[in-house]
């Protein structure tokens, strides 16, 4: 019969058990410190899990803009567009332009003759431009970057569409207040966006009466106007109100959108946001 081998149990080293017992409170410790170190900086660095409201009614002035014209899903557009810098200011009497959801662009610029002289397209990954005059292509994938490039103002692709169809930028903030500044009777109501460790990342200010975006300023992490948007002449255009002026200030200069006509579009094919190099033939 095979027996089973009886061990003799030993008393361990007491000087060996007390060494044993700090090592695991250490690495308790660290491993928990570690713990509150990455769950800190996630709720620092990461997105709000929560955004705070100073009132209801702010909650739903908020959700009233961000959801302006949710049903639409493109806009085209006809019209003047300026370039202004500090030392040129450029003035292109036909222009046309498509937008489409999620944050998709398109703008030729065209000469007298109506051919297009340049051409400029964007989403939310690639950024893609073509001088028709000396077939100069450009083609860039951008990401979150902003469109200055080719523009004098630092926005973004998306949040230019979003403009085009009268609803704000995006932007990262946890908290959302009315901002008391003791103009209660002026006709703009201003809503300021805060974000913790940052303070104020946007101010917007809306239509009292019709609860439409007017303007809109971001502000940049150290506190300094990344630019200044202005939404107007606003128009009912079947069923939907949108601007027909749109101007943008920022530091390196301004752009201005002034539309003669404007389409709300339920589609658009993608091969409209697509430009092509110039044939080697």
């Amino acid at each position: 019969m095979t027996m089973i081998p009886s061990y003799r149990r030993q008393r361990a080293d007491p000087k060996k058990r007390l060494r044993m017992k700090k090592t695991w409170i250490l690495i308790f410790v660290l491993v928990a410190g570690t713990g509150l170190l990455i769950s800190g900086c996630a709720g620092w660095l990461g997105p709000p899990t929560e955004i705070q409201y100073d009132s209801d009614t702010t909650q739903i002035l908020m959700d009233r803009l961000q959801h302006h014209n949710d049903g639409l899903g493109a806009v085209k557009g006809l019209g003047r567009v300026t370039v202004t810098t500090s030392n040129d200011k450029r003035v292109y009497e036909r222009a046309v332009w498509v937008g489409a959801d999620p944050g998709r662009l398109r703008f030729a610029f065209l000469a007298p003759s109506g051919l297009p002289v340049f051409s400029m397209s964007c989403d939310e990954i690639w950024l893609t431009a073509l001088n028709h005059s000396d077939g100069a292509y450009y083609r860039r994938q951008i990401g979150d970057n902003s469109l200055s490039r080719f523009l004098p103002v630092s926005i973004k692709c998306v949040d230019l569409f979003a403009l085009l169809v009268g609803r704000p930028p995006r932007l990262v903030y946890d908290t959302v207040l009315i901002a008391d500044d003791g103009t209660a009777g002026q006709d703009d109501i201003e809503i300021e966006l805060k974000r913790r460790f940052r303070g104020t990342v946007g101010r917007l200010w809306v239509d009292r009466e019709r609860g439409e975006l007017r303007s809109v300023e971001l502000i940049d992490i150290n506190h300094n106007r990344l630019y200044e948007a202005r939404v107007q002449e606003m128009q009912t255009i079947a069923g939907y109100r949108l601007p027909t002026n749109i101007t943008l200030n920022g530091p390196e200069g301004a752009l201005t959108l002034e539309a003669k006509r404007v389409w709300p579009e339920s589609t658009v094919t993608e091969d409209m946001f697509r430009i092509e190099p110039p044939s080697s033939n």
